[in-house]
């Protein structure tokens, strides 16, 4: 039935998708492990078969298909000149127990690529290798991508370690750990794949250690959520993880979560009593007027505190992710949201698992944006506003009319997107040919609109304090400021110009307190911010990805 013959693929998106990745991983050492480095001295080890997937492909058609794909390595040769993939030897073995085999390898750094995607489609079982160094981390985000776009087939995962390591956090259905990817290591791999040299009892062993335990880390299945079943359990868990100043009532939350078109949610349950386990939600908003770019939010990830740590976050993640990178026009994916405001990112000091996200590619630790920088949301007492006219008012500081929106919006689309500011365009364009235009503060010079910024109350009407829910959550005598955006040329006069002049028009509303969000850079711009009244109300983590 089989032959000895493996094909392997080029990969043709990518003209490097074959180069040789010098920062991939090498085991330290390819000789047979010591019966404390594995499992009773075994080469290949059953961590898990939870799905029983193992079974199936034992019982695959001649027709069928496996898809192995294996990272792109340091060839581990002793002779120099041979420079032939290391993973060779595992797509030969298993070609010599099923006829159809098709290998394509993949590098460190651009992972599993459309190309990839395409054969894991056509594929009937998807064997996913990974391979790391002992100091590093397992890419947990190539198991999860390949998860997402396999639609339910068998997806077996080989880790490449050594030692082999029992302790090992992999949540995933199907997880086979060898020493290393050494040939014999990769043949022996091969064989317990197909249930040679393992016998039924063992088989039983290995599989009913983790079908037993509860507690094992493992995939869920995720549904997306519906409103009226589960907004109550959603927002029990939201009040228990941000109590205090982010706590939210339930008509609150399900009026940010509910955004037609525009959001997805997504929830996963005890599959005997229907209780919400965890939820995730999601948006996207445009970021130019011509609709064609989009940024993905990841506005919320919560899991009941109960059920941590059995691989309920991570179903939650991989599948929103996927979902999100899979939406035509997506060019940047943040963690928090944009508008709706729920949370700009992970708040300074709240319980928060950095490290689980770091695992995730996400980075927090160099204080620039999208990898960690600060942002806060600043609070003013308007009793205690504090600004002194720095001569001839230039620029002149006046509301926005339907005549001026025009300028209004080119600039706002040049200048956010010049400064990375996402969504702001979207924010501005909801007040055209509207009654709310004159919520709009603006700084005009020569006649050209040099700053400007959105005002609102929690009276006013317009679609902004719908997307931004702290103002109100403060007190009902609180507007808020919103947006600012000033061209280049300005400097921080412009800029305290503009926060005078959005004062005097709440103040003139009935605002006693004013809520500015969004506020990023050092701590020059906070310092000049509280010379003029304003308090610090929270700090974020600014985190996003470009796609």
């Amino acid at each position: 039935m089989s032959s000895s013959r493996v094909r392997q693929s080029a990969c043709s998106e990518d003209e490097d998708e074959m180069d040789v990745d010098s920062g991939s991983a090498r085991p330290p050492s390819h000789s047979r492990p010591s019966a404390d480095g594995s499992r009773n001295g075994s080469l290949a080890v059953v961590s898990r078969d939870t799905t029983d997937w193992l079974q199936h492909v034992r019982s695959l058609q001649e027709t069928d298909v496996i898809i192995l794909l294996t990272p792109v390595v340091i060839p581990i040769s002793p002779d120099p000149a041979d420079i032939s993939d290391p993973f060779e030897p595992l797509g030969l073995a298993l070609a010599k127990r099923h006829a159809r085999i098709r290998q394509v390898p993949y590098t460190k750094r651009n992972g599993i690529t459309s190309t990839h995607l395409g054969f894991i489609k056509r594929g009937h079982v998807i064997i996913l290798c990974v391979a790391f160094r002992p100091e590093e981390n397992i890419p947990l985000d190539l198991a999860e991508i390949t998860f997402a776009v396999s639609d339910n087939k068998p997806c077996i995962i080989v880790v490449c370690c050594t030692p082999i390591d029992d302790n090992q956090a992999i949540p995933f259905p199907t997880v086979i750990q060898i020493a290393g990817y050494s040939p014999p290591a990769l043949e022996s791999t091969a064989a317990l794949i197909f249930g040679e040299g393992v016998s039924s009892r063992e088989g039983r062993a290995l599989n009913s250690v983790v079908v037993d335990d509860p507690n094992a880390p493992r995939l869920w299945p995720v549904e997306q959520w519906n409103e009226v079943r589960d907004i109550a359990s959603v927002t029990e868990m939201w009040n228990q993880d941000f109590n205090g100043q982010f706590s939210l009532d339930q008509g609150t939350f399900a009026s940010l979560l509910r955004r037609p078109g525009y959001a997805k949610h997504y929830v996963v349950r005890d599959m005997k009593t229907g209780v919400v386990l965890g939820f995730c939600a999601t948006y996207l908003a445009y970021v130019d007027k011509e609709g064609e770019k989009l940024i993905a939010s990841l506005a919320v990830l919560l899991v009941r505190s109960t059920h941590r740590h059995l691989g309920i976050g991570l179903s939650l993640y991989s599948h929103a992710v996927s979902q999100l990178k899979r939406t035509r026009g997506v060019i940047r994916l943040q963690f928090g949201s944009t508008f709706p405001r729920i949370l700009y990112g992970p708040p300074v000091g709240a319980q928060f698992n950095e490290e689980w996200f770091r695992r995730r590619g996400w980075r927090f630790e160099r204080l620039i944006p999208g990898e960690g920088q600060i942002i806060y949301d600043m609070i003013l007492n308007t009793k205690n506003w504090s600004w002194a006219e720095p001569g001839p008012a230039k620029p002149l500081f006046r509301l926005c009319t339907q005549e001026d929106m025009k300028k209004v919006i080119e600039m706002i689309e040049v200048t956010a997107a010049r400064q990375g500011k996402m969504g702001w365009f979207d924010q501005y364009m909801s007040l055209m040919n509207g009654p709310n235009v004159k919520d709009i503060v603006i700084g005009v010079g020569n006649d050209n609109v040099l700053a400007a910024a959105l005002t609102y109350t929690p009276s006013c009407g317009s679609p902004i304090p719908s997307n931004l829910p702290w103002a109100a959550k403060i007190g009902p005598d609180v507007g808020g400021i919103t947006c600012i955006c000033l061209v280049p040329t300005q400097n921080k006069a412009t800029l305290g110009g503009l926060l005078n002049a959005c004062v005097k028009t709440l103040s003139n509303q009935g605002v006693r307190r004013v809520f500015l969000d969004g506020i990023a850079g050092d701590g020059e711009i906070v310092g000049s911010l509280q010379a003029l009244g304003f308090e610090e109300w929270a700090q974020y983590r600014d985190l996003w990805k470009d796609t």
